[in-house]
């Protein structure tokens, strides 16, 4: 539970929390509700002039306690505001298919469950991220001109992770980016993408709880060897990662038994 300062919020809440209505609700702060905006927010008082805030959309489920006090005080970052994704996305053309097959060895069974779409004008990729049970979390774009551009849009406040399924008999591979993951989504690794370089303690509790005992790979960018040394010693009380080497990046590898390789040499 996340304790909010009643001067941090959102306008629209701190007028709804100085005067709360019996059974009203309104938009999260943390979520912005999704792509419909659905006002899924309640705002509860308690006494003592505490208020308790909770969102009841299954892909959020964010809980925040305030006081109607203004004048309390308590050490914490500012609420971050919220960036939902709510453009129209356009199915794949073969243009775009063709780019990601090429240039990363993607074919479009591999990302068809996961939802990837491209923006109206064709020079944006969308993807949404998602949840170990397919909710949508969030999305990335980018696109492949130069210089490439890239936009991070949270909707929840659950772990900003990006899980892709895999077959029950390969250990889970913990990656970077999501297109890594995708590729090997496709040759039946299960994967999740930090969407960084960074995990969390959340991020470590969830990916434990999904690996379900399963070896998991940690196999940061070649450049993040260092750092993937350090977090397999940080979390090792919450899962064991097994460090992989990279020689190059998982996306732009060009051979399959290449990958495979990295993966049979860790024990």
């Amino acid at each position: 539970m996340e304790v909010c300062l009643l001067k941090d919020l959102p306008e629209y809440l701190r007028l709804m929390v100085e005067q709360p209505e019996r059974g009203s609700k309104t938009v999260c702060p943390k979520c912005d509700g999704g792509r419909s905006g659905e006002l899924s927010l309640s705002v509860n008082e308690k006494e003592g002039g505490i208020v308790w805030l909770r969102c009841w959309r299954a892909s959020c489920g964010w809980r925040g306690l305030t006081m109607t006090d203004p004048t309390a005080s308590v050490e914490r970052r500012p609420m971050k505001k919220v960036t939902v994704y709510r453009e129209p996305i356009e199915p794949l053309d073969s243009a775009y298919m063709g780019v990601l097959r090429i240039k990363y060895d993607i074919k479009p069974q591999d990302y068809s469950d996961h939802g990837w779409g491209m923006s109206p004008d064709t020079q944006t990729l969308i993807m949404p991220i998602r949840c170990p049970y397919g909710g949508v979390r969030g999305h990335i774009t980018r696109t492949f001109s130069t210089p490439k551009r890239c936009f991070t849009y949270k909707a929840t406040a659950q772990p900003w992770l990006d899980w892709w399924g895999g077959g029950p008999d390969k250990g889970l591979v913990v990656v970077e980016d999501t297109i890594s993951a995708c590729r090997l989504a496709g040759l039946g690794y299960p994967s999740v993408a930090l969407l960084g370089t960074s995990i969390s303690n959340p991020q470590a509790k969830e990916i434990s709880t999904i690996a379900n005992r399963r070896p998991v790979y940690l196999a940061l960018d070649r450049d993040a060897f260092a750092k993937s040394l350090h977090l397999a010693k940080r979390h090792a009380h919450i899962v064991q990662f097994l460090p992989v080497c990279l020689t190059e990046d998982i996306k732009n590898m060009k051979h399959e038994d290449d990958i495979h390789k990295l993966f049979k040499r860790v024990t």
